[in-house]
């Protein structure tokens, strides 16, 4: 079992470990290396090569205490939401739903939907909800907000541009419910 799966995932926020192995040659920004550690146990590791400057890859991120011995398998993590999907290191249904989702970001540009989100944001009172007025009233809105829908880490924000724009995203995410 290599060790620290979870932290990898977590620190370079993709859903597995990659399956593609690295080519020893190709520059990549992210990778995961398995790392071999002091009496025979392995680790995972977060590491980058630049094929300009680096000899061998370099390990940016380790997230145990024990020094390593060497890297044993590196791991090359694909950059996410390239419009092109041929080289993509996925299965085929994966494939096939990038395809779908690159396809419709596509259609929404084209469609002008930012233009129209902007104009329908213009409609909107300044304050976005009729019943808030004024920025304390929003924070009050916001802090209630966050306490219904149990958001600890939601500090409420003292800007009045973020505090619209907070207001504006819970008054979406509130119509696309409906």
């Amino acid at each position: 079992m290599v060790e620290f799966e979870k932290e990898v995932i977590a620190y370079l926020n993709i859903p597995s470990i990659p399956k593609k192995e690295w080519n020893q040659q190709d520059s990549f920004k992210d990778g995961v290396a398995v790392v071999g550690l002091s009496l025979g146990r392995t680790a995972y590791a977060v590491c980058t090569f630049d094929k300009e400057t680096d000899k061998e890859p370099r390990i940016t991120k380790v997230f145990g205490v024990e020094p390593f011995n060497g890297i044993e398998k590196v791991f090359v993590v694909p950059s996410y939401m390239d419009n092109d999907t041929t080289n993509a290191d996925l299965d085929s249904e994966s494939k096939k739903r990038a395809e779908q989702l690159v396809a419709e970001a596509n259609e929404l540009e084209n469609k002008g939907v930012i233009e129209e989100a902007v104009e329908n944001a213009n409609k909107l009172p300044e304050w976005i909800f009729p019943e808030i007025q004024n920025i304390e009233q929003a924070q009050a809105y916001l802090r209630e907000y966050n306490r219904i829908n149990r958001i600890k880490k939601g500090k409420i924000p003292t800007n009045e541009e973020t505090i619209k724009m907070r207001l504006y995203n819970i008054y979406m995410s509130n119509k696309n419910r409906k």
